[in-house]
């Protein structure tokens, strides 16, 4: 019976240790985000570079952001956007994110 309960415990305190911790960093974040930004670069398969505006979360991990916005959008150079995205930030250069959506902005 000593040994189930110090079985018991032991998985109580490892289990409690595993859990997810919010760090704060937004390459952590697991709910939707959103970031105001820039185009500043779009290639030929239509890949976007935004560039995140001044004071954004996503800008503590990078300045630049790579994004595949699919076939029926069309950015251009300069255009202001508002990016959605869920999961982690991927640490690479540009920066990598799941893309829920973009949409222009009016500013």
């Amino acid at each position: 019976m000593k040994k189930i309960a110090a079985f018991m415990a032991l998985f109580i305190i490892v289990s409690a240790g595993c859990r997810a911790q919010d760090t704060g960093d937004p390459a952590d974040r697991e709910e939707p985000s959103v970031f105001s930004g820039t185009v500043i670069r779009v290639a030929e398969d239509g890949t976007l570079i935004i560039e995140p505006d001044e004071g954004e979360e996503i800008r503590q991990a990078g300045t630049e952001v790579s994004i595949n916005p699919g076939d029926n959008q069309n950015f251009e150079l300069g255009d202001q956007v508002m990016v959605t995205h869920e999961g982690p930030v991927m640490e690479s250069h540009p920066l990598q994110v799941h893309l829920i959506s973009i949409e222009r902005s009016e500013d």
